[in-house]
């Protein structure tokens, strides 16, 4: 026993810092998260609007993305709480309170399948509630996502472990549950669910196997290859189920296309991913902390604890994987392989996103969170090695175990002094207190501001998510709702409300002889507020549909790589000697049909004959081609495409190509929908 105490008294203690710890975590997922809530977090709020007003559990409107098809995640748990309450953050916190306790009863279940004594499970309950930092506190219980994939894989685990146990009518019973545990989240993703729990799932089954063989047991074969059968089955029809539902919903392929990283990408995303380890385990000091100070010494202790549970942890999974214990080699070989196979796709893929590795790592999370339960358990039930290590061991568990208070509180000790006040005005809050003061309800932003602010204010301000893209807001679909930019989705003014940043980017002109000019123009803080008379949703552009004939003038911001815009000639120049784009864009969606697609340009004296460049319609940013044509001739020209598109098509673009031999010069694009 690791601890000089009494066990009772100890348990005793663990409890007490257990209770605190979900004390806290409840203030946080209630109270503090608001501080940082973000779209990303919003999204289970707004699909579970749409599921409700639409009345299916699959809306054929909403735009999924990365074949991720939320088949079991927190947004079910919001939907039922609609019937009563509106659809604001404390739905958002109701669901993360479910998924928290789903978390922690999957955790209790492993720790007795790793056989850990009353104490150490004790400590694993209060290593995983306590957060760690806030960023593990994020992807664990704020947003939740990586939670939900941990409890869903524990559960799994547990479920196949407690079949090859079981004995008589229990082992119907849990066959039922693996195969149905199987079949969710093979439906819900199953390239990430072969990674995170199929591939796992098979070897440490296969070595439970290969244990009952090697010790001669009778009938081991068949048994064991019954369970797998089982495994398997759930795995088919999750993947059955997977490819129908697809077939019936608006997918986008977003992080599905992956590439290979050249050696010194991979080298990059070594170090990358240490430090994301370190900043999720609470082991990154706070820039521009003094180090002689209490906030300074806690820091450079969390920073020594963070070291210790990395190379505490390794050491601990190597002795579980040679371990006689059956349910822990069972558990280390499923934890090894979910983190082998993620860690070698981010460290040789284009998967992650390695400029924020602390955010980036959330890929390992629920691996991470199982190697640090195989770590308590070796450092509690079995210590090892010399008086000073295990004391740093113990030392650094404890620091982990006694993290709630700093990573739970640390969003509003950012923003607000002790103690906590009732109503806070944050800066969101203020934000949407001026909009309903202004009679604004409905209206558009990027995406990191319109879904928070729409679930903040309980949809009494719908804001939805648009880009820039050639000097006008269009609809950014990804994770949203075609019904959003439909005009009858809302009568009467709405807003564009924009950064500086983005504000610079908006051909307004251009944006006005599509809607009319603002009728007002408000300024709260970094945020311009442009608001219409009518839904800004009348413009062509954002309708796929295209019942009426659409032009698209170029201009300054036209898109381009070579060449500038002539405001006297109203045409983007490329002059003779500069080959390249002269203009792409202007990424619409389209719905299946026969279309006409005319580009009206000019070009200068050239030798008869000579293509001086070509035009061409294509989308996914030239992956699909509809159809091309050369550039010959000298003089003012409209040259017309037709192109069949089959199916609903993303970011269509008209591209034209200058050779650099005579000057070109692009007026505009047009968009003709032909009869069928």
């Amino acid at each position: 026993m690791a601890f000089p105490v009494s066990a009772g008294l100890t348990r005793k203690l663990l409890a007490l810092l257990l209770l605190s710890n979900i004390l806290l975590l409840l203030f946080f997922i209630g109270f503090d998260y608001q501080l940082i809530f973000h779209s990303d977090s919003a999204v289970k709020n707004l699909l579970a609007q749409e599921m409700v007003e639409t009345g299916r559990f699959f809306p054929r409107e909403w735009n999924y993305v990365n074949n991720d098809l939320w088949v079991f995640f927190n947004h079910a748990f919001i939907v039922p709480l609609l019937a009563f309450m509106p659809n604001g953050f404390a739905a958002h916190a109701a669901s993360d309170v479910i998924s928290a306790a789903l978390l922690l009863w999957a955790s209790w279940k492993v720790s007795g399948v790793l056989g850990q004594s009353p104490t150490a499970r004790l400590v694993s309950m209060i290593v995983l509630s306590s957060g760690m930092s806030e960023i593990m506190a994020e992807h664990v219980f704020g947003q939740a996502a990586y939670g939900a994939a941990y409890y869903l894989g524990c559960f799994l685990l547990v479920a196949y472990w407690s079949l090859t146990q079981a004995q008589g009518r229990a082992r119907w019973g849990w066959g039922a549950a693996t195969a149905v545990l199987a079949a969710l989240v093979f439906w819900a993703n199953p390239q990430r669910a072969m990674i995170y729990y199929g591939l796992p799932l098979l070897l440490a089954g296969g070595t439970l196997w290969a244990l009952d063989r090697q010790a001669g047991a009778p009938g081991a074969g068949r048994r064991h290859g019954c369970y797998l059968g089982v495994l398997m089955a759930g795995l088919v029809v999750g993947v059955a189920l997977n490819s129908y539902t697809l077939r019936q919903v608006i997918n986008h392929r977003g992080l599905t296309a992956m590439n290979w990283l050249s050696y010194d990408g991979m080298v990059h995303n070594v170090h990358a991913i240490i430090g994301g380890l370190f900043g999720i385990l609470g082991g990154e000091p706070r820039a521009a902390t003094r180090v002689v100070s209490i906030p300074g010494v806690y820091q450079i202790l969390r920073l020594l604890a963070a070291v210790t549970v990395m190379v505490l942890a390794p050491l601990a999974l190597r002795r579980a994987l040679r371990s006689a214990h059956r349910g822990r080699l069972f558990v280390a070989v499923f934890a090894s392989a979910m983190l082998g196979l993620n860690l070698l796709i981010m460290l040789t893929t284009t998967l992650a996103d390695m400029s924020a590795p602390t955010a980036s790592v959330r890929y390992l999370v629920p691996g991470v969170l199982l190697l640090l339960m195989l770590t308590v358990g070796e450092v509690v039930d079995r210590p090892s090695g010399s008086l000073p290590a295990r004391a740093a061991a113990v030392l650094a568990l404890a620091l982990l175990a006694t993290s709630a208070a700093p990573s739970y509180l640390s969003p509003y000790n950012q923003h607000f002094k002790l103690p906590p006040a009732i109503n806070l005005p944050s800066p969101e809050n203020n934000l949407l207190d001026y909009l309903r003061a202004n009679g604004l309800h409905y209206g558009y932003a990027s995406f990191w501001n319109a879904g928070k602010l729409t679930v903040l204010s309980g949809h009494e301000v719908k804001v939805r998510q648009v880009v820039i893209e050639g000097g006008v807001p269009m609809p950014m679909r990804k994770l949203a709702s075609n019904r959003w930019y439909q005009p009858a989705a809302w009568s009467g003014p709405t807003f564009l409300m924009l950064t500086q940043g983005e504000l610079a980017q908006v051909d307004l002109a251009r944006l006005a002889a599509e809607v009319g000019a603002p009728q007002r123009t408000l300024r709260h803080g970094d945020m311009t507020i442009l608001v219409y008379p009518a839904n800004l949703a009348v413009m062509q552009s954002w309708n796929p549909r295209v019942s009426a004939p659409t032009h698209f003038p170029v201009s300054e911001r036209s898109p381009h790589h070579t060449g500038h815009y002539d405001a006297k000639a109203g045409a983007l120049v490329g002059e003779a000697g500069t080959p390249g784009w002269l203009h792409y864009g202007p990424y619409i969606d389209i719905e299946p049909g026969r279309y006409a697609v005319s580009f009206d340009l000019e070009t200068g004296a050239a030798p008869a004959g000579a293509e001086l460049g070509a035009v061409d319609v294509v989308a996914a940013a030239g992956v699909t081609s509809f159809a091309r044509r050369t550039v010959t001739g000298s003089g003012r020209q409209l040259l017309t495409l037709q192109i069949d598109v089959r199916e609903p098509t993303k970011l269509l673009e008209f591209r034209v190509l200058t050779n650099g031999i005579s000057k070109m010069l692009v007026y505009q694009v047009s968009l003709v929908r032909l009869p069928a």
